[in-house]
């Protein structure tokens, strides 16, 4: 994969010009709390509104240092023979059977600090570069992981985010994903796994050998991760008490399904509350022609007024 990507005047006046080429180079870039400006104090109240919903969901409570404070179970599910035969053959039936994280869904429709959070200036740009200025959201949701020995097993869950996009893949994403880190990201804590330059061999994962260059994204609280949807990454097992929280914004390029109904569900009320609602209502989807609700979204031709006179 060659580069096509350029420099954008959003790139240059925030300083990104670094991050930009560590994007191009690794297909991965930390940018740091002191850079991306959304303020520790934002992310502490974000921490605490994850926190309050985990318990909502659950009705166990979770503690940042100790994690879980009563043991979790997981419905059972039921997986199909030939579906078990791929996990299976991933090394991932001890992922799926007992997991230690879940999915917290939806979160800009939860609280405006979410959707804040999307708005952030310094990953926006970063994503539009990535998607040569065609960037919207997909989905937001946080990653609420506690200790666990096994993790996503010994291929760590390597894969690219595009995988279901066919192959070959150009240097613009068709997604990508900017994780802030909530809480700190260390190899021992559970970081993402990622295989620099991998967005350039252009795969949907890796084959098993390559699982010896994945390398931990380590940050401070407050810094967000972003990554083109190309790039081979997954997760380390954390080792430790506690808990990894990591909000991933999913990003996709306008012409890319989102995971979320995002545009269907984005009310005119959620968006003026926001920091920038004329922003938010581009990167929603909202001034999109497609898909069209409408029931006709293209004007339709009626008989001259004058026609029909005469022959009437």
């Amino acid at each position: 994969m060659t580069s096509e990507l350029q420099i954008t005047p959003e790139i240059e006046e925030l300083g990104l010009e670094e991050y930009a080429r560590e994007l191009d180079r690794d297909g991965l870039t930390i940018v740091p709390p002191e850079v991306n400006a959304f303020g520790l104090d934002r992310i502490d109240r974000i921490v605490e509104r994850i926190l309050e919903r985990a318990h909502e969901m659950t009705g166990v409570r979770f503690t940042l240092d100790e994690g879980p404070l009563e043991e979790l179970e997981f419905p059972e599910r039921e997986i199909p023979p030939e579906i078990r035969e791929q996990i299976e053959a991933a090394g991932l039936l001890e992922a799926v059977q007992n997991p230690t994280q879940f999915l917290i869904q939806k979160l800009t429709q939860l609280d405006r600090l979410f959707r804040d959070l999307a708005l952030n200036p310094a990953a926006l740009a970063l994503q539009n570069y990535l998607m040569a200025g065609q960037t919207r959201l997909s989905s937001a949701n946080c990653f609420v992981k506690w200790k666990g020995d096994f993790g996503y097993g010994p291929q760590l869950g390597l894969h690219a985010d595009q995988g279901a996009t066919p192959t070959p893949w150009g240097a613009v994403a068709h997604t990508a994903n900017s994780t802030w880190c909530l809480t700190d990201y260390t190899l021992a804590g559970g970081a993402l796994a990622y295989v620099p330059g991998s967005h350039r061999e252009g795969m949907p994962a890796p084959p098993p050998e390559r699982v010896k260059d994945a390398v931990p994204a380590e940050a401070p609280k407050g810094s967000v991760i972003v990554w083109h949807g190309a790039t081979w990454h997954g997760a380390f097992p954390r080792k430790e008490e506690g808990l990894r929280l990591g909000l991933a914004v999913y990003h996709r390029h306008a012409a890319t399904l989102p995971q979320e109904d995002v545009p269907g569900h984005t009310t005119e009320e959620m968006v003026r509350d926001c920091d920038n609602p004329d922003v938010y209502r581009v990167i929603a989807g909202l001034t999109d022609k497609f898909p069209y609700r409408e029931t006709q979204s293209e004007i339709v031709p009626h008989a001259r007024q004058a026609a029909a006179a005469a022959g009437g």
